[in-house]
């Protein structure tokens, strides 16, 4: 083999070779970064990885699961006749106190059984969330929950049967259920898709670009960096599909806009049930300066390698979360930034259309903080914006809102590239 031909070989063994189209622009080629799993050592993996295990109790004919993709259930004790502690730890300490839990339950005959769930750090924060099949899920009733807040203890009563019942901290939107929406969205025509990096487990960081246009003025979306935040994603989904409909606004829109959406920062949190974080042990949105973690690292060269391309011109970055409540976190208006008073403008548009919801908006942005919502500023200088929603916000309305929010949105970017500002690098279709 000559000096060229290996040349040419090796660099094939790294890089994929992507071809796509766009409606009424010529064939590009696309050379996108193979990223391919690193092996795992035992140094990679920092927290305390969980026992996932089968509790069986034949006396009670009672048993508990937690051997399925995102469950956590860390210690399980018949306390006798039809009552049960649930044990539930975080996978380190110190952590953001958002206790997850996810595990099924079964009998053999059909009884009530009383939980009582045991928080080894933390307390209580949600009511739990009820499936017979892992896809339609209920909130438990108020009547079948108590806190007890001098032991931080929650009693659950549930009526169980032979078949497997799931419990879980909020409903389950995992792996499989972000997979299976990511994998309809790739399928669209107008849709790119790639892997731009992998977990510390080998799991792949998937991106989509949403774009009828080569031109590249960019609004960055990205998810889950927390596992337990379900509104989160619940908001993000709704988000896309809207930039994704058939509406002639979102058409206009990706005539216009390259819309580039990472649901999916944390795989590996959400597989094994985490908390906050990452088998780094790593909060991931603390993790925007040092980029010690390559879940961060590589959404951050993704968007560099598009935002920083010459003649790019990015326009918002939206992270998406869960919290307490429904809440912006975002910089004050009196920032330098482009487009000016955006989040302003945008909040006061999603209320003015959607009354149902609030969200607060808090403006503590702290310079030289390692959050994507201040790293997305500091690289950009465009408004960057942590939307969150609350726990127990209503989900239809979660996704009446984030429709809404899309929607107003693609209006003021549009609006904005056709009012050319001083200081603006022009990027309207000719």
């Amino acid at each position: 083999m000559n000096s060229n031909s290996k040349w040419f070989s090796q660099l094939a063994s790294r890089w994929r070779l992507i071809w796509f189209s766009l409606p009424g622009v010529l064939l590009t080629l696309a050379i996108v970064i193979d990223a391919k799993a690193q092996p795992i050592t035992p140094s990679d993996i920092k927290v305390r990885m969980q026992n996932r295990r089968t509790w069986s109790f034949p006396a009670a004919g009672v048993y508990f699961t937690s051997e399925f993709s995102g469950a956590r259930l860390n210690g399980c004790e018949h306390l006798g006749g039809n009552e049960f502690k649930l044990v539930i730890s975080p996978e380190n300490i110190p952590i953001n106190r958002s206790p997850w839990y996810a595990f099924k339950i079964w009998s053999d005959l059909p009884k009530t059984v009383t939980l009582r769930f045991t928080y080894t750090y933390g307390e209580p924060r949600t009511r739990p969330w009820l499936s017979h099949d892992g896809d339609q899920w209920k909130e438990i009733a108020n009547a079948d929950y108590a806190v007890e807040s001098a032991s931080r203890t929650a009693v659950v009563k549930l009526d169980v049967t032979p078949q497997p019942l799931w419990v879980a901290a909020q409903e389950m939107i995992g792996l499989k259920e972000l997979s299976v929406w990511t994998d309809a969205k790739m399928r669209l025509k107008f849709a790119r898709s790639s892997i731009i990096g992998r977990s510390i487990e080998g799991r792949p960081i998937r991106q989509l670009i949403f774009a009828e246009t080569t031109i590249p003025n960019y609004v960055f979306i990205m998810g889950r960096q927390h596992p337990p935040e379900v509104t989160g994603s619940l908001g993000l989904m709704s988000f896309v599909d809207t930039i994704t409909g058939n509406s002639r606004l979102a058409r206009q829109f990706r005539r216009e806009f390259q819309t580039v959406v990472v649901p999916l920062v944390n795989p590996d949190g959400v597989e094994h049930g985490h908390w906050r974080s990452n088998l780094g042990a790593v909060d991931l949105n603390r993790d925007w300066r040092p980029f010690a973690q390559p879940e961060t690292r590589a959404v951050r060269d993704s968007f560099l390698s598009l935002g920083e391309q010459p003649g790019a011109q990015p326009f918002l970055l939206v992270d998406f979360h869960s919290t307490h409540t429904n809440i912006f976190y975002a910089q004050p208006d009196q920032l330098p930034i482009f487009p000016a008073d955006f989040t302003r403008r945008w909040r006061a548009a999603i209320h003015e259309r959607c009354p149902e919801i609030h969200f607060r908006r808090d403006d503590s942005h702290n310079v030289g903080s390692a959050t994507s919502k201040a790293w997305g500023y500091e690289q950009f200088r465009v408004p960057a914006i942590t939307y969150e929603y609350g726990y127990d916000t209503d989900r239809k309305l979660i996704r009446q809102a984030s429709q809404v929010a899309a929607e107003e949105m693609m209006k003021l970017l549009l609006a904005e590239l056709h009012s050319p500002q001083p200081g603006r690098r022009d990027r309207q279709s000719p």
